[in-house]
C-alpha cells in the first residue's frame, strides 16, 4: 500500500491523458481519458485518505466520485457515483505513479484495477482489468495541485 497525502490531484496516463467523466455531472456518467479540456475542476480530483490507509477518489466539478455499480468484476465500468468508493493505492516503479486497486481482492482469483476497458472507442473508458504489476501502462500519475 502506498502514502499520497490527501489533497487535489490531476490523475493521468502516457500522452498526457486525463482521468474525466465524460458527461460532467451525471451518475454513471463513464470514467474516460482526454487530452487537458482548461475547463475548472473537470479534471481535477480531490484524494481523500481513511483511516485504513485507503483512499476516496471525487472530482471537484462534478462533486461525485469515482466508483463501480455493486460487486467489483472483471471488465467492470468505471464512472461517476454520488458516494464514496474506496481504492488502495500500489506504488509503482515511478515517483507519484500508482495503481489504483480495488481494496479487499483477490476477485475471481485476481486483484482489480483501473485500467483502460477493452471497448476500442474513444474517448477511451476506465474499467476494472486484472492487475498486473509489470505492465508499465496500467499505474496512474498523481500530480499534486497547490
Amino acid at each position: 500500500m502506498a502514502f499520497i497525502p490527501a489533497g487535489v490531484y490531476s490523475i493521468s496516463r502516457s500522452g498526457n491523458r486525463l482521468l474525466t467523466f465524460e458527461h460532467g455531472a451525471e451518475k454513471g456518467s463513464p470514467a474516460v481519458l482526454l487530452p487537458p479540456t482548461g475547463q475548472p475542476g473537470i479534471q481535477e480530483w480531490e484524494v481523500r485518505v481513511d483511516s485504513n490507509g485507503n483512499v476516496t477518489i471525487r472530482n471537484l466539478k462534478s462533486q461525485t466520485y469515482l466508483g463501480y455499480e455493486a460487486d467489483p468484476q472483471v471488465n467492470m465500468p468505471v464512472g461517476s457515483y454520488p458516494e464514496p468508493r474506496e481504492w488502495a493505492l500500489y506504488q509503482s516503479a515511478e515517483p507519484f505513479t500508482f495503481h489504483v486497486v480495488v481494496p479487499g481482492g483477490p476477485i475471481e482469483g485476481r486483484e482489480l484495477t483501473l485500467d483502460e476497458s477493452l471497448l476500442r472507442i474513444y474517448p477511451p473508458r476506465i474499467a476494472l482489468r486484472p492487475l498486473d504489476v509489470h505492465d508499465l501502462r496500467q499505474p496512474w500519475r498523481f500530480e499534486f495541485h497547490e
